[in-house]
């Protein structure tokens, strides 16, 4: 709790840390309605950053208040959420609602792709079944839903965290990072709009992680943007090598 006293009337109000926007520099008192500079303590902005995820006060909040709170705060609110998201502080607290959310997220995909599926409406690719109408493949990757989210999570968290090391985006260390992607799995909520929901999912993760690592890792959004498009600037590069090379080789 924060309290904060009107220089004018003496007027003073208590209010909870995370109602605080972190950028505040003015407030404006309810009684006399004067104008004043909001300065923040010492410890405040030593821990500026150390506002626990709704998830991580689970005990405080309860179990079902941490969840919707931290999937309302990041899918909504993602700039003040990962503003004060404390870049530090472990592993397992992000990672349990990264997998958590995202196998739920992984499951309605599967299954909306099964209904679909068993109905007719996806027609194979270039006649190459994709078998998933096969109840036991259905169940298969069901079960191995939360193991594909656990591999998604490090792998995508190493990958992006070295490209921002790259634009010199990563000052925060690694562990902002796997936050950061471990918490936008709230974007998988999106899943449960049949077809639809995972491009809508994806096109609102892909928001989130640019807002979300800018914020964490202290950096600017130029940044960030450039860190995710160097993989489609290489991808490019060898497209065209081998276009290059494939038409050399015709041409001998």
């Amino acid at each position: 709790m924060v309290v904060i006293t009107c220089p004018q009337c003496n007027y003073s109000r208590s209010i909870p840390v995370e109602r605080i926007p972190p950028r505040t520099r003015w407030v404006r008192c309810p009684r006399c309605g004067t104008r004043f500079e909001f300065v923040r303590s010492e410890h405040e902005q030593e821990g500026k950053k150390g506002v626990a995820i709704p998830w991580e006060r689970r005990a405080q909040l309860g179990p079902w208040q941490g969840l919707i709170r931290t999937m309302r705060g990041v899918l909504f609110s993602p700039k003040r959420t990962f503003s004060s998201m404390p870049v530090t502080g472990g592993w397992r607290e992000p990672l349990a609602f990264g997998l958590l959310v995202g196998s739920i997220g992984s499951m309605f995909t599967f299954f909306w792709e099964f209904m679909a599926e068993s109905m007719g409406f996806l027609k194979p690719l270039w006649g190459v079944s994709t078998s998933i109408s096969s109840p036991l493949v259905f169940l298969l990757l069901m079960f191995l839903s939360p193991l594909f989210v656990a591999v998604y999570l490090f792998i995508s968290s190493v990958i992006i965290h070295m490209l921002l090391l790259l634009v010199r985006g990563g000052r925060n260390g690694f562990q902002a990072t796997l936050r950061v992607v471990s918490y936008s799995q709230a974007t998988a909520a999106w899943n449960v709009i049949p077809l639809l929901g995972g491009a809508i999912g994806w096109m609102w993760s892909s928001i989130v992680y640019i807002i979300g690592l800018k914020e964490a890792q202290e950096t600017s959004y130029a940044r960030v943007i450039l860190a995710f498009f160097i993989p489609f600037a290489l991808l490019i590069v060898l497209i065209l090598g081998l276009l290059i090379f494939f038409m050399r080789f015709v041409h001998i």
